[in-house]
């Protein structure tokens, strides 16, 4: 048995790690439940100009990232990814909703949208918080 400590993680790396996490899960949870939740805006010719990437599993929504280009901030795209994504969610039968962002990114504007703050990590990842909230569907 060898322990190897990298800065370059691979995508085979990552593979190997999401399948042996995924084989001990499955063992306590249905993970055919969990699917993958994209949500983008696209220019004419397919660039992304905002998008919105997550899961869902058993009756929660989970969102990862949430990004809106410069041009579009401000005109409502970042409420419509996020109304886009809690309505597939609903229609896979989610109840709950739940995401992360740092103290600089979007606290106001998920609470905007109904989302209840429920912990903070201070210096994190210095001088920064990170903040978990989540919403009822």
């Amino acid at each position: 048995m060898q322990l190897k400590v990298t800065e370059k993680v691979t995508h085979q790396d990552l593979d190997e790690v999401r399948l042996g996490l995924t084989a001990f899960n499955s063992r306590f949870i249905n993970i055919d439940e969990l699917k993958s939740i994209g949500v983008f805006v696209t220019d004419d010719e397919g660039k992304k100009l905002a998008g919105l990437t997550g899961s869902t599993a058993g009756n929660w929504l989970r969102i990862d990232m949430l990004w809106v280009s410069d041009a579009l901030r401000g005109q409502g795209v970042g409420s419509k990814l996020m109304q886009a994504a809690e309505e597939e969610a609903r229609a896979r039968g989610c109840r709950y909703a739940q995401v992360d962002t740092a103290s600089f990114q979007a606290r106001p504007f998920y609470e905007k949208l109904g989302y209840t703050l429920r912990f903070s990590l201070d210096n994190y990842p210095r001088h920064h918080q990170r903040h978990y909230l989540s919403k009822t569907l």
